[in-house]
């Protein structure tokens, strides 16, 4: 039997295990609802009801009691896999939802395979690979432009542009194999311009939607901001004040954060980790020391990073040895303490990418903080993705894209130097394979099994 046959039943819990008021419990394939029924108890038969009717009812074991219930049924094509299948709404936490499940495990039912529920929509033509892997997007989102994107996806938006830069190609492919295959009944070879134009206005095309791809990977991954300065500086108490809340211990010993403490926030719609490291200073203690080490880290890893210091006090020896260890380009001074008063000597002692005044005890200066970081990081990348309407946020969409314009390229060039058709129309043939690939119209079994491998159980 393969590992993913699509005549059975299968069932799965489709939300996170733990406590909750509810948890859903799916079942789909063929036979779905009279499995369910089966299993079912309530004022109607599950079998009587047409698609997107919900039921009151009980989930019964040999007449015993499992749990109270509504079943939705979905009759196929109009179901998320385009099969038949029932929804069960069971009370939350553990026992109740396994219990049903193995209810219908029992009545017939195997354990769903991680994204099978998806699959089997995509093999069904409900929706294609692009848009199957918009749905692991859209669950994985962190940040409302990654949400958007992911919906976008999931309407089809990629998939149709794509479409129709396949169609462009496909024109002129027709028009050079036409000219190839039938010579003596179309002696006219096609004219070379009029095709180079149709293929540039594909390449132009193909080169904005995998421009794309910087960006909205951005808008996804997210950025990272590091906080960086010796003990008793007031990082943590800068943390707290950018986040809105307390996340960091504030406290006057010297040493109190010795791990790295981070959250994440979200500014112009992208996740923003912001990330309190240990003080860097010598002769820590064997568990600061680790700290420290993994503060190193961090710093390195930073999009930006924010050394803090004391400027109520004259620059210590130890914030000569960070600023050596900062590449200045990435870095905002922070002058904080000011509510203490302010030691002159910092001003003109380097060469930071910008300079802030702030007191993160009394909150003066973070407003203007907060405003310029988050126009900074994430301002550009928030105004290009305004500017697309689609966007590439799949590294394998960016990777088939690029394949698809190489190939698009070396065929122009082709024809442009009037050499065989046959070379051209096999580079033609190439490109469509490419964007074939992002749809899922070309798509090897291997490649089906990695992608929906990456799902959860249940979608």
């Amino acid at each position: 039997m393969p590992r993913y046959p699509v005549d059975d039943l299968i069932a799965a819990l489709a939300t996170p295990p733990g406590a909750g008021a509810l948890a859903i419990v799916r079942v789909s394939g063929p036979k779905a609802v009279e499995l369910g029924a089966g299993v079912f108890r309530g004022r109607r038969d599950l079998n009587t009801l047409d698609g997107y009717q919900a039921q009151y009812g009980w989930i019964e074991d040999g007449g015993h009691p499992v749990d109270e219930v509504v079943a939705l049924v979905y009759r196929a094509p109009h179901s998320f896999t385009g099969e038949d299948m029932v929804e069960f709404s069971c009370h939350g936490g553990t026992v109740p939802a396994r219990r049903v499940l193995e209810t219908l495990r029992q009545a017939g039912a195997r354990p769903a395979e991680p994204g099978e529920f998806t699959r089997r929509a995509f093999l069904n033509r409900r929706i294609d690979l692009a848009q199957a892997e918009a749905v692991a997007d859209l669950i994985a989102a962190r940040g409302s432009r990654a949400q958007e994107h992911a919906l976008a996806q999931l309407k089809g938006g990629l998939s149709h542009r794509v479409q129709d830069i396949a169609g462009e190609i496909r024109s002129v492919l027709a028009h050079i194999e036409a000219h190839l295959d039938f010579e003596d009944d179309v002696p006219e070879p096609p004219r070379v311009r009029k095709l180079l134009k149709q293929l540039s206005r594909a390449q132009k095309a193909l080169t904005h939607l995998s421009r794309s791809y910087a960006a909205s990977r951005r808008a996804r991954e997210g950025l990272m901001i590091t906080l960086a300065g010796r003990p008793n500086v007031g990082k943590s108490s800068l943390l707290n004040a950018l986040l809105g809340f307390d996340r960091a211990i504030v406290h006057g010993s010297p040493g109190t954060t010795r791990d790295v403490v981070d959250s994440v926030v979200e500014w112009n719609g992208i996740p923003v980790r912001l990330v309190d490291t240990a003080g860097l200073r010598e002769d820590p203690g064997p568990v600061e020391a680790v700290g420290i080490e993994r503060s190193r880290d961090e710093l390195l890893k930073a999009d930006l990073v924010l050394w803090v210091v004391d400027v109520s006090e004259p620059p210590d020896p130890a914030d000569h040895e960070i600023a050596r260890t900062l590449d200045m380009d990435r870095v905002h001074l922070i002058l904080n303490k000011r509510d203490l008063g302010q030691d002159q000597k910092w001003v003109n002692g380097y060469s930071p990418r910008a300079r802030h005044q702030t007191s993160a005890l009394t909150g003066a200066g973070i407003p203007d903080l907060q405003a310029k970081l988050e126009q900074e990081l994430t301002g550009e990348i928030a105004g290009t993705l305004e500017r697309e309407d689609i966007w590439v946020a799949n590294e394998r969409h960016a990777h088939e894209l690029n394949l698809a314009a190489e190939a698009l390229s070396r065929a122009q060039k082709i024809l442009s130097q009037e050499r065989p058709w046959e070379l051209s129309a096999a580079d033609l043939h190439r490109s469509l394979d490419s964007l074939a690939a992002i749809t899922g119209d070309r798509a090897s079994e291997d490649l089906l099994s990695e992608i929906f491998g990456r799902f959860c159980i249940g979608k």
